[in-house]
């Protein structure tokens, strides 16, 4: 069985704290794990209350915001653990001509060692969805992508063995009877995975430190570490973006040794699709690469951010820049929203400490970025929590993250968490995604929480009301 590190644990008990006041995703609860869980739920209370306090004066004028579309919600699931759709770093719902697919978990065991998760299929828009594939597993909720020709890939890792798998659900069988193939040693808490549709690949990248590259026909092209840990950090949460020349982009946060604090973000790129890496400036790096600040990568926090956790929500690479998402939970905390310049390896924008539009404002521990890519100009979507409301928000951005608009707003949401999506608007000019309400405490292993489907009309005209940014 792999054997999960304790900073998996408390992590995951934070993020829910600071949301809503309860914990979350532990992978392996105990004694120790509940002990230091109810340590650090006083903090994050603190943090939350400061989030509210603040933004309360604008709660006001956040009502009279002329807000061009609404966040649909749709309940998938009522019945499912608070984990369901853990969580934003990934990809875990697509489009294509045949529909819209998501994957989340519906129960787990104690052990954590037996989750019932499901592939679910909408042929109707969003309205409805029926369940296309189901099973227990020793799993976090599976990966997904989609190409061209509508087949579907699902990855997921077993805790059990060790390993992870590749499902492909092929759209000429009618996504029956998935071929499935090993991907050895790649099995760890938290994943990340892109479609590269030039070279006919998927990467995989794992917090085990491990990275694989995998053919569309099921084989295992190649796989390596591509981190290890230094003598500060660790890697703990990947994530993966490809921008339109074909450069895949990685990103990760750290986790302290011995210590229970999220600790730096950090970035590489590999122009050759992942077989060899470089930093933003072009410099070449050798493999394994120290993942925290003793090894060569470039970091996006900041230098007073080292001792307060910083975890990296999202990020996207689009027209040039690579735009990245997260809170770092200083006294006030900071939301942020940061840009780089690829070519120059500068960073250009910086919103925070807060991330607003004319009159919304954003804060949370998870959301993502939905644009079209390859289509140079295309809007940019940022969906979060609100800073003020419970409830999801959306900003928008039609100069590439220079500018953020008020875009839409959903109903009241009682306890929204895991806000992750798709990343390309489908073809049909929607941002799609999916998040877990939280009703009950997580580390209850009952299913009391529900999965929620969300879109949203792209393409609606952004407002421009005096005062904006």
């Amino acid at each position: 069985m792999v054997r999960l590190d304790p900073e998996t644990s408390e992590r995951q008990a934070r993020s829910m704290t600071h949301l809503g006041g309860k914990s979350t995703e532990t992978l392996t609860p105990t004694r120790s794990f509940l002990s230091r869980f109810m340590k650090y739920s006083c903090l994050g209370s603190l943090v939350l209350a400061a989030t509210f306090t603040s933004a309360a004066a604008d709660s006001k004028s956040v009502s009279a915001a002329r807000i061009s579309a609404v966040i649909q919600l749709v309940c998938v699931d009522e019945q499912a653990t608070g984990y369901g759709t853990f969580q934003s770093h990934n990809q875990k719902i697509v489009s294509n001509r045949r529909g819209f697919f998501m994957t989340h978990l519906r129960s787990r065991n104690e052990a954590y060692t037996a989750q019932s998760w499901r592939l679910s299929w909408s042929t109707n828009g969003g309205d409805s969805f029926n369940t296309l594939f189901a099973a227990t597993n020793a799993t976090n909720p599976p990966l997904l992508e989609s190409d061209a020709d509508d087949n579907l890939y699902l990855v997921r890792p077993d805790f059990a063995d060790g390993h992870a798998y590749l499902y492909r659900f092929l759209a000429r069988e009618e996504y029956r009877d998935p071929k499935i193939t090993r991907i050895p040693g790649g099995a760890a808490g938290k994943y990340a995975m892109i479609l590269d549709p030039r070279r006919q690949q998927l990467a995989y990248f794992a917090h085990n430190n491990s990275f694989h590259l995998l053919g569309l026909d099921g084989a295992v092209r190649s796989s390596t570490n591509l981190l290890t840990k230094g003598k500060q950090a660790a890697l703990q949460y990947p994530l993966l973006s490809l921008g339109e020349d074909g450069t895949l982009h990685t990103a990760w946060t750290t986790v302290k040794h011995g210590v229970y604090l999220y600790r730096d973000i950090r970035y590489l790129q590999s122009p050759d699709g992942g077989q060899a890496w470089r930093r933003m400036n072009g410099t070449s790096v050798g493999l394994p690469v120290v993942a925290d600040d003793g090894g060569p990568s470039d970091r996006v926090t900041l230098d007073d951010e080292f001792e307060c956790h910083t975890w990296l929500s999202n990020f996207l690479v689009k027209d040039g820049k690579a735009h990245f998402l997260y809170l770092a939970q200083t006294n006030p905390p900071r939301q942020h929203y940061v840009r780089y310049d690829l070519s120059s390896a500068r960073r250009e924008v910086d919103r925070q400490p807060d991330f607003r539009g004319e009159t919304l404002s954003l804060r949370g521990l998870d959301g993502f970025f939905a644009s079209t890519r390859g289509k140079s100009g295309s809007t940019l979507y940022c969906i979060s929590r609100d800073a003020n409301q419970p409830r999801l928000i959306c900003l928008a951005s039609d100069d590439n993250g220079t500018t953020w608009h008020d875009y839409a707003v959903s109903g009241p949401v009682i306890s929204p968490y895991a806000i992750g999506g798709c990343r390309e608007v489908t073809a049909d000019g929607w941002v799609i995604g999916s998040f877990t309400d939280t009703e009950s405490d997580p580390n209850d292993s009952q299913p009391k929480s529900k999965i929620y489907f969300l879109k949203i009309r792209a393409g609606m005209p952004l407002p421009r009301a005096a005062g904006g940014n």
